[in-house]
């Protein structure tokens, strides 16, 4: 059985302009966001010399393009009376994923007609946060991909059901 490589992955994906198969010249520092791309990944905690090449990581391309990978959306009444908790869920989600993943991380979160959207640069970390909260919270998860694209939906919403006297 033969395998496929991550090269062959990526070059079959739907022609997004953020999974690039080019290299950078070494050192190269993100000019948003200060990541420094070494040994073929953008990697966090380094710092680049003086006159280092300087561009924007992918992450920083989708943020300025507002082009996100996944969107959560919140709702419900127990979001509205847990809305913090909530909210510090899926921010821990994206601390702990940028430590290993320094491109995966929140873009923009700001209210929608009945709750909250979240929007990720990446697919992941959109289904991350989701089943997060859905751990923490119960409440209905639903998550739905685009077919033939790198894009995640994700709903979750709970309500409060009062309890009989």
């Amino acid at each position: 059985m033969r395998h496929t490589t991550r090269r062959e992955i990526l070059s079959e994906d739907t022609g997004s302009p953020y999974y690039e198969l080019r290299k950078y010249p070494e050192p190269t520092v993100c000019s948003g966001c200060n990541l420094v791309y070494h040994k073929g990944r953008w990697t966090n905690g380094l710092t680049a010399p003086a006159g280092a090449n300087r561009e924007l990581c992918p992450a920083c391309r989708r943020v300025q393009d507002r082009n996100p990978g996944g969107v959560v959306y919140l709702d419900g009444s127990y979001f509205q009376a847990h809305r913090d908790e909530i909210l510090n869920t899926a921010k821990n989600q994206e601390k702990l994923a940028r430590a290993q993943r320094p491109l995966q991380r929140i873009m923009w979160i700001k209210p929608n007609d009945t709750g909250l959207e979240i929007a990720t640069t990446n697919f992941h970390l959109a289904r991350r946060i989701g089943e997060a909260i859905y751990q923490a919270h119960k409440g209905n998860l639903d998550i739905k991909y685009s077919e033939g694209d790198r894009f995640a939906r994700v709903y979750w919403h709970r309500d409060d059901q009062p309890k009989p006297k």
